[in-house]
């Protein structure tokens, strides 16, 4: 603390912590130095320790290379084209990375042309993946099961998909567009 006195304006310099006050300081700065010291020393330690004390967070990992699949289309009127039904399929590779049992689910949104306001009827349509039914518009639909982790890089899965469309010649020919929906869950053992 600076301080003036008189008229001479003399500077003199008053400690106005004190000794005891500057002791406390010091040794609170070295027991924390000390304290995250130790702290840095049991992070180092972590990885070495048992992996039952410190689990990894359970994770699946589900990617496929295709971004869209093609059926074909609903065919027009015509000599080929079936008033009963139509079906197509298609095969997707799935990589799944997972460090513990899992389990996939399937289930599609509904079908709607890609022009107009039409939509095929989740009744007149049945999907088949990898030989499990597969509702449309309905409840997901367990593809694939595993009980175990899959290994470190991962394991390809290939999925079959067939599309079959009942009464056909009611809904106008092209293209139309549904969404398959993948849902992952990871499962204990």
């Amino acid at each position: 603390m600076l301080c003036a006195f008189g008229n001479k304006k003399e500077v003199v310099l008053e400690d106005s912590w004190g000794d005891k006050t500057m002791k406390k300081l010091v040794m609170i700065c070295m027991m924390s130095v000390v304290f995250l010291g130790f702290t840095g020393i049991a992070q180092a330690v972590r990885p070495v320790m048992p992996r039952m004390l410190f689990p990894d967070k359970p994770f699946v990992k589900l990617s496929v290379k295709q971004d869209r699949l093609d059926f074909g289309m609903v065919p027009s009127i015509g000599r080929r084209r079936s008033r009963r039904s139509s079906s197509s399929q298609a095969q997707l590779e799935a990589h799944i990375v997972a460090n513990c049992p899992y389990q996939i689910k399937a289930s599609f949104e509904p079908f709607k042309r890609v022009r107009g306001h039409f939509s095929i009827r989740p009744e007149h349509m049945s999907a088949e993946i990898n030989g499990a039914n597969v509702n449309i518009a309905g409840k997901a639909v367990p593809i694939i099961t595993s009980m175990k982790p899959t290994p470190k890089g991962g394991v390809d899965v290939p999925v079959d998909i067939k599309l079959s469309l009942a009464d056909a010649a009611m809904y106008p020919a092209g293209p139309y567009k549904g969404t398959l929906i993948f849902t992952v869950t990871t499962m204990s053992y």
